[in-house]
């Protein structure tokens, strides 16, 4: 049986990240995937600023399109554009960027092992044996990184509880190219989706398209699919690729560590509840995973609480604050598009938020005393307004079938 002093169940981003910066700090590291790599993964492959900046290398390699600009629109109508003077985020492909994030872990030292899904652990006195791929392991140490539908963390005892958001999207070749429109621009709309958005993601030659919101949403959302690709003039039924998944928020109760496991990225349901983005999270965490390991496997620490204390004082404030951020955008996502439209000064802090010089926090931090009320407001409120949509959702959703 092959020993490690850390076994990584999965390599996505937050995976690989850990992979390659346990292997930097000269620890045996073994990352195992259910796939054989390159593989695609749902995801609309947006890297923000901040996102790439948290990295050691740069990922130019599997970048596209680098974005400046959007196109916002209410319902697929009154949209209107924004550019930035520089780079808000960069787009890629997941079969692109994960397979790139896999290479820089085996370069570090890291062992990737392919056709792996973990199918069982065991304890074995301090540390842990895991079935995958038909082969057992003995690790010192277990990471969950296997995202929303992944099996490691319960296997290590771990409790992840999450609230789940649903998406559904498909990519669209439009002839003769990429119309220019989307060069360096990326298009949103708000307000047709309950609890989310559409969106149009520009790769190197052709559409990602797709829809996302609340769970409650996803009977709705093929429906929702096609009137967006109209809106923007494809054909709904030469959208390819089509495919739907999970938007895994963590809620408070969740947990991050038990014993020598621990876990990250969408597995641990690190989603930015605002934007339903996760890259940035599953860095942040795969980069703090590696730090407290090293210091548990080299005697430092006693324990991986640490991890969870670290995340308790960065990462998790942010996303707790993008969920009432979150709240407040849908009681009145018409006000919001609408300050977009005329203010210079919000768009501003969209960009800046995208390129890591601010923070959900810093907003947090000038609402000051009224913080605490837009907390109350939102609670209070918010389960009205998702009920509301839900039962519209349901209605227009009868009304299909009936014409049907």
């Amino acid at each position: 049986m092959k020993a490690y002093k850390v076994i990584v169940a999965g390599a996505g981003p937050a995976g690989s990240t850990t992979a390659y910066e346990c292997a930097r700090r000269g620890l045996p590291v073994l990352l195992l995937d259910r796939a054989a790599f390159p593989r695609d993964k749902p995801c609309g492959g947006g890297v923000t600023i901040r996102a790439a900046k948290l990295l050691p290398f740069d990922i130019a390699p599997v970048v596209e399109r680098t974005i400046s600009g959007m196109n916002i629109s209410w319902r697929q109508t009154q949209d209107f554009d924004r550019t930035y003077d520089g780079a808000i985020t960069y787009l890629t492909q997941r079969r692109r960027l994960d397979a790139f994030l896999v290479e820089k872990a085996v370069e570090a030292g890291a062992v990737f092992a392919q056709h792996a899904p973990v199918k069982e652990l065991r304890r074995a006195g301090n540390a842990t044996e895991v079935l995958a791929g038909g082969v057992w392991y003995r690790g010192d140490s277990i990471v969950a990184a296997d995202g929303a539908n992944g099996v490691t963390a319960k296997l290590a005892g771990i409790e992840t509880r999450l609230n789940n958001g649903i998406a559904l999207e498909g990519n669209f070749t439009p002839g003769g190219g990429v119309p220019h429109k989307w060069h360096e621009a990326i298009d949103f709309d708000i307000g047709d989706v309950p609890g989310g958005y559409g969106w149009v993601f520009p790769k190197g030659d052709h559409l990602n398209v797709g829809v996302g919101g609340w769970r409650m949403a996803g009977p709705t959302l093929r429906r929702r699919l096609d009137r967006l690709a109209r809106s923007q003039g494809f054909d709904p039924g030469a959208i390819w690729g089509l495919r739907g998944h999970l938007l895994p928020v963590r809620t408070r109760a969740s947990r991050l560590v038990n014993r020598n496991a621990l876990v990250v990225g969408d597995a641990a349901g690190l989603l930015d509840p605002l934007t339903g983005e996760g890259i940035y999270a599953a860095i942040h965490s795969g980069q703090a995973a590696a730090r407290h390991l090293e210091a548990y496997l080299s005697g430092a620490a006693a324990d991986l609480s640490g991890y969870e204390r670290d995340l308790r004082r960065g990462l998790l404030p942010e996303l707790e604050t993008g969920k009432t951020l979150h709240r407040l955008f849908h009681l009145a996502p018409r006000l919001f598009v609408r300050l977009e439209r005329t203010s210079p000064t919000a768009w501003r802090a969209v960009c800046m938020i995208l390129r890591g010089e601010r923070s959900y926090l810093d907003i947090r931090r000038r609402l000051g005393p009224a913080w605490p009320l837009a907390v109350a407001t939102s609670t209070l409120l918010y389960p009205t307004v998702a009920a509301r949509s839900l039962a519209r959702g349901l209605t227009a959703r009868r009304r299909t079938k009936s014409a049907a």
